[in-house]
């Protein structure tokens, strides 16, 4: 936020980005000297060691040197809230940006309007960047210690492994950063600069009493060696503490051993014996993080803020120049944490008050982040609410909604309500955790608080933001009619608010035309959404956007078309993501969609498992249900039936809490299909038993603003499969007509085909040989005119046994090529034995057939008891004979006494 908002935030991050000026103090350390030079071509120049060792030094001396040998120089000093990978790379990037035309630009692009920032693209990027440079560069990150996101620490290990040559990266650190130290110093890339070349021998310890004017006896120095252990800022304090007493000299004794215990002594030593009002002076300014001369007015009353600055930097009492100008300073850390901690101490109030100063004086300057820091710290939760809700947009834009939430639980409840993008940001983030309905009231709540809008009035950004989230938890609870009118709503007043804001809704609209089965709304939304996307630099929304669309030729059927969409969102999108980023679940489950219907099963299953593994709000619940549809058939194919029916209750349980019964019908007619392939002599009945379960034309009631009722269809389909189980071949065929005319016209590709697969099916038990295989020709047709392969296994034995004959006859040899490659992916050796015992069960007809058989009837006599014609007859002993895997009659009937089939 800060880095472009007006000319004081400008101003202060340039000092960031540059190598602050060496003391006349510092000493030269020949170790380190010694070291860097006997690597020269180093990639990482580490320089580890706790506080006051004197790295950002021994770093800025190291920059100017490389800067006057010829070597391009960035430099940026790192602060706690720069572990965040959006606020990360802009600062990195303005560090680099000067080094050539253009230079970050695309990396940018990634920052803008996303959810979650992709770091290994982004780090491409500057990848790409970097190697068009012709100078050499020395990069320098100081106090890297304050990053622990592991995937900024990866990028950074990925920037030593690829950059170009000539490239060092130098860091300054309290730890051992996680780089890959290991390797570097195998490969004799690593330059480590650690305590003891950095500490102050003897004769250093000399030099520099020497140069403070300050003559010990040899024994006091090796006294104040022996106790600093030669702890640079130790030694400094030992300085500034003699200056004043040179008695003191006689009690280095009493300062203690370890370097800490030494610090804090040495530190009150020297505080204490300032002047009472130089004392309050330090304590004012340790407040900010950075001064200015202005800022030091302001927070101390003295009326010359910069002279107060250049003489207390004269008093060499920590304050240190970030810039040649010496417009900024900082105190150095250990001296600005004991002041701070030392003022809180003995006076709260005050610490309090300098912090609402700082803040003040940091709003008034266009610095939001900083001034919300110091409302944190002022304990102020009213001024830091109003400060997060004024910028709060400008974050959402820039995909950082959860640093409104961090900054949001300083703030009280009562407090909160006041401030609408609080709450929002309160709705969002705890949306699952609420509940949608407890999200969408709160939602609702708010909407009341700025009073009634009409439909015709100007939304303003608040009242958009709100609306969307309000569309998003809409979708989420299935309420598809009020998220389509909130679209319609926002639609009218394309243009007059952000971008962001806009295409996100369109996009939320565009999926819901896609669900209820609107394509050509569907299209003109997504075509809407694309225009106003070009307003944007990002890339999360136009991925999202690309996959709606994919999902739209999805649900019509369109397989090669999604195929080829997803192919150019692959190429041009998803390398923009980490793989396991909350922004690749919908991308995830749409590819994994698209190889299952294609019958490329490799790896689906552990995709949808990673992807499926968190139920979150930012993501469709829809695209959840399928996903975890799609899981449950495979886990049946692979012979999983336990695993299967695990997924399937979990489908069951996550539509029952958002009340999103076609979900919930979905997983129970996927439920009596895998019912229906076991071996069971029960199957039937359970399978009854499980589709009477439901009430379906009371929860169809949910749904009668879609022109196909998905209730209506999951109870045909599912009264199809189990008449067809019972050998009642003509009243499925009547199921079938019916659900023919739910479909929508140019729409329902899949269940189209479906259809006519199951059709075939029945035409086939019914004896009608010809009829039964001129429709399987026809669904084979458009099957392998779109690749999908996944239906035929779907619906079990009964079409590999179809699909045998039908290669046998030799219709159509263009066809037989695409019929071997869904015999081919037949459930495997692992699922083998148990379809096995699958193709031994039998249809209630088929039993009757076999138990009539066994009693000696001809197949006239069998017709007439079972009113069949002898053709049909003669096809279910033909089917009987290719599930019992036997030739004839007799072995036939001896097989069915083996497996306990027949009567006794």
């Amino acid at each position: 936020m800060d880095e472009t908002l007006g000319p004081a935030a400008d101003s202060l991050l340039r000092t960031r980005f540059g190598p602050p000026q060496v003391s006349s103090e510092y000493l030269p350390r020949p170790r380190v000297e010694a070291a860097l030079s006997a690597r020269p071509h180093a990639r990482l120049l580490l320089f580890s060691a706790p506080a006051g060792f004197g790295k950002t030094s021994a770093l800025a001396t190291l920059a100017h040197t490389r800067a006057a040998a010829g070597h391009a120089l960035a430099w940026l000093s790192l602060e706690p809230e720069d572990d965040e990978p959006s606020r990360f790379f802009r600062q990195l990037i303005e560090t680099l940006i000067g080094l050539a035309p253009e230079f970050g630009t695309e990396a940018l692009a990634y920052l803008e309007n996303t959810v979650g920032v992709p770091v290994a693209a982004v780090m491409e990027c500057l990848l790409a960047d970097l190697s068009r440079l012709h100078a050499p560069l020395l990069l320098v990150l100081d106090d890297l210690h304050l990053i622990q996101n592991e995937e900024l620490l990866a990028a950074l290990k990925r920037l030593l492994r690829f950059a170009p040559e000539g490239f060092a990266l130098a860091v300054g650190s309290r730890a051992q950063p996680a780089l890959g130290l290991a390797t570097l110093r195998a490969k004799g890339l690593l330059v480590e600069v650690g305590e003891r070349d950095l500490r102050l021998g003897l004769e250093e310890i000399h030099d520099y009493l020497a140069r403070h004017e300050l003559q010990l006896e040899a024994e006091a120095v090796a006294a104040l060696h022996r106790h600093t252990e030669g702890w640079p800022v130790g030694v400094h304090l030992a300085c500034l503490w003699l200056r004043h007493r040179p008695e003191a000299s006689q009690q280095l004794s009493e300062i203690g051993t370890a370097p800490s215990v030494a610090g804090e002594y040495l530190l009150r030593s020297v505080f204490d014996q300032l002047p009472m009002d130089k004392q309050q002076l330090l304590q004012a300014l340790a407040i900010a993080q950075q001064l200015n001369g202005d800022l030091a007015g302001a927070l101390t009353g003295h009326p010359d803020g910069q002279r107060l600055l250049e003489e207390l930097e004269g008093m060499q009492l920590f304050l240190l120049p970030l810039d040649r100008e010496r417009r900024w300073y900082r105190f150095h850390y250990l001296f600005a944490e004991f002041l701070r901690g030392r003022l809180l101490a003995v006076d709260p109030e005050r610490f309090r008050q300098l912090n609402f100063n700082a803040c003040l004086w940091f709003t008034n300057h266009h610095m939001p982040n900083l001034a919300i820091e110091h409302a944190c710290l002022a304990e102020d939760p009213q001024m830091l609410a109003a400060l997060v809700d004024g910028c709060g947009l400008e974050l959402i834009n820039r995909g950082q909604l959860h640093l409104i939430y961090k900054w949001r639980l300083r703030v009280p409840d009562e407090i909160v309500e006041g401030y609408p993008l609080l709450v929002l940001a309160d709705v969002w983030s705890r949306a699952t955790e609420l509940g949608l309905a407890e999200a969408n009231r709160m939602l609702d709540e708010q909407l009341l608080r700025w009073g009634p809008v009409g439909d015709s009035e100007r939304l303003s950004d608040k009242l958009l933001a709100t609306l969307t989230i309000k569309a998003v938890v809409a979708l989420q609870k299935d309420d598809l009619p009020g998220c389509l009118a909130l679209v319609c709503r926002v639609e009218r007043q394309l243009g007059q608010h952000t971008a962001f804001l806009e295409v996100a809704m369109l996009i939320v609209g565009a999926l819901a035309s896609v669900i209820v089965g609107r394509p050509e709304s569907a299209r003109r939304l997504l075509a809407q959404a694309q225009q106003r996307n070009h307003f944007l630099q990002g890339r999360y929304l136009g991925m999202q956007l690309a996959n709606v669309e994919v999902l739209l030729y999805l649900e019509q059927g369109q397989i090669k078309q999604a195929r080829l969409l997803f192919a150019q969102l692959r190429g041009r999108s998803l390398p923009c993501f980490a793989e396991r980023s909350r922004a690749m679940v919908l991308p995830t489950i749409s590819e994994a969609l698209l190889d299952y219907h294609r019958g490329r099963l490799d790896g689906v299953e552990e995709r949808l498992r990673g992807a499926l593994a968190r139920v979150d709000v930012i993501n469709p619940i829809d695209l959840y249900a399928q996903g975890m549809l799609c899981l449950a058939r495979l886990q049946r194919m692979q012979g999983k039936p336990r695993e299967a029916a695990a997924t399937l209750l979990q489908i069951q349980k996550m539509a029952a809490a958002n009340r999103a019964w076609r979900f919930h019908a979905q997983a129970i007619g996927e439920e009596v299909a895998q019912i229906l392939q076991e071996p069971a002599a029960d199957r039937l009945r359970r399978a009854e038993q499980r589709l009477n379960s439901l009430d379906w034309f009371r929860l169809a009631e949910h749904y009668r603003h879609m022109a196909c009722n998905p209730l209506l269809w999951e109870r045909g389909l599912t009264r199809l499969r189990l008449q067809q189980a019972r050998g009642h071949h003509g009243e499925a065929l009547q199921e079938a007509g019916q659900l023919r005319e739910l479909l929508l016209d140019d729409w329902h590709g899949l269940q189209r085909l479906r259809l006519d697969l199951l059709d075939a099916l029945s035409y086939l038990g019914l004896g009608y040989q010809e009829r039964a295989f001129s429709l399987l020709e026809q669904c084979l047709i458009g099957a392998e005119r779109e690749g999908v392969r996944s239906l035929f296994i779907e619906e079990g034995a009964q079409v590999r046994v179809a699909l045998q004959q039908f290669e046998a006859l030799g219709r159509q040899p263009v066809l037989q090529g695409f019929m071997r490659s869904i015999l081919a992916i037949w459930p495997g050796p692992a699922a083998a034995r148990f379809q096995e015992a699958m193709d031994e069960g039998l249809t209630e007809r088929e039993g009757e057939v076999i138990q009539l058989a066994a009693q000696g009837l001809s197949n006239d006599a069998i017709g007439r008891q079972l009113a069949l014609a002898l053709g049909t007859v003669k096809w279910h002993l033909h089917n009987i004979y290719e599930k019992l895997k036997v030739r004839n009659r007799t072995q036939a009937i001896r097989r069915a006494r083996e497996l306990g089939l027949l009567a006794s």
